[in-house]
């Protein structure tokens, strides 16, 4: 049975093939693709560069043109506008067999229908076309291998174009978190650094990371994930339903099902509000800094608590008032120190009270105590005490 990668009906002549090249100059979307039984399956016969570049067709509700990046090794399917000529390609859409995975062209060839068991592949060098009439389901050997470059070395080819890491052949396109599996998945590293975040209270006890609630069901999970392994997930699974966008790195954010939301940020995090900012917390809010934590305010700072307020530093406490210093207690006011207290004032000192004033020494007994003098001096019932040790 010869291969089918062709057609004709009528003057409309349609073809299937493989992109290898999405980087296209004029921003257009444009890919080159190697048509299956009309281009040789060898690039020692035709290279990529040789290779026609094919237009996307938009579809009607995308004036703007927003482009979507076809990887190479993605099967796609579409027509010759130039129809018998087969310059002038249009792609129509995908096919989701999976980066690589050979159709089986050849009757003799058994089906791929172990997608989802498929082991990861160097995505460097073995991603180009698959020579689907010797139904072989590997890469050509004489595929220019990709290496990784930066901007400033030069422009970004085909053949140069940075890597970002390992991809499947024979398995679908489709995520993988859309059809609910986690394994090698974003969602499998994010379980296993859970155990190393923490929020320590004041009182010892811990907070930790809430559970991932991943328990997507196909068809259910809408994925969206690039080239470098951003993540944009719309859950609509029953009863687990989120929503979820991660960075590559691991940083993300998440809409559990009951409205909760947990964010994570791996590296540094900047925030700055213009106006104004309210924040509002119905229940317990706990703050762990590791570090050390600064809070500056350019004007009045005012707190206040409708219940007790508790300070505790296993260190020193230093409080510096560049101007007056006033403190007011309704009741009663206890200074405790199990060690000296010292006061020192460079003027005068005021001690003033309702009741009587009293001084205590462990050590003072009458007999040391030399002189006390007691001497209304105004008429208004201020006095001046004055307590001499003999020695």
């Amino acid at each position: 049975m010869d291969p089918r990668g062709v057609g004709q009906e009528g003057n409309f002549h349609w073809w299937e093939g493989v992109v290898e090249d999405n980087l296209d100059p004029t921003g257009a979307g444009r890919c080159r693709v190697r048509v299956v039984a009309h281009n040789s399956p060898l690039k020692a016969d035709i290279s990529t560069t040789e290779l026609p570049w094919a237009y996307p067709m938009m579809p009607l509700n995308n004036p703007h043109g927003k482009i979507v990046s076809l990887k190479p090794g993605t099967r796609v399917t579409g027509f010759y506008r130039d129809g018998s000529l087969g310059q002038d390609m249009v792609m129509l859409g995908t096919i989701n067999t999976g980066y690589g995975t050979t159709l089986g062209f050849d009757e003799e060839q058994e089906p791929v229908d172990a997608i989802n068991l498929a082991e990861q592949v160097p995505r460097v060098g073995d991603i180009g076309f698959i020579d689907d009439r010797a139904g072989s389901g590997g890469p050509i050997e004489n595929q220019p291998q990709k290496t990784l470059v930066s901007v400033e070395e030069g422009a970004f080819t085909h053949e140069n174009v940075s890597d970002y890491g390992p991809i499947v052949v024979n398995e679908i396109n489709t995520p993988r978190l859309a059809r609910g599996i986690t394994e090698g998945t974003i969602v499998e590293a994010h379980r296993e650094s859970q155990t190393n975040t923490m929020i320590m209270k004041t009182d010892a006890s811990e907070i930790p990371e809430p559970e991932i609630p991943y328990a997507a069901k196909y068809p259910f999970n809408t994925v969206e994930e690039s080239d470098s392994g951003h993540l944009r997930e719309v859950d609509d699974t029953p009863g687990a339903e989120r929503i979820k966008e991660t960075h590559r790195t691991g940083t993300f954010y998440e809409i559990h099902p009951d409205g909760s939301r947990v964010t994570k940020v791996v590296k540094d995090d900047f925030s700055v509000t213009i106006g104004d900012k309210g924040v509002k917390i119905d229940g317990i809010c706990a703050v762990h800094v590791v570090g050390q934590a600064d809070f500056y305010c350019e004007s009045d700072i005012k707190v206040k608590t409708e219940n007790n307020a508790t300070v505790t530093t296993k260190n020193n406490m230093f409080a510096v008032v560049e101007n007056d210093l006033n403190a007011k207690v309704s009741k009663n006011a206890l200074v405790t120190a199990e060690e000296n207290v010292d006061v020192i004032s460079g003027g005068d000192m005021s001690i003033q009270a309702g009741g009587e004033i009293l001084f205590k020494d462990s050590s003072a007994t009458a007999s040391n105590v030399d002189e006390i003098i007691k001497d209304t001096v105004d008429g208004r019932g201020n006095a001046r005490i004055r307590v001499d040790d003999p020695s």
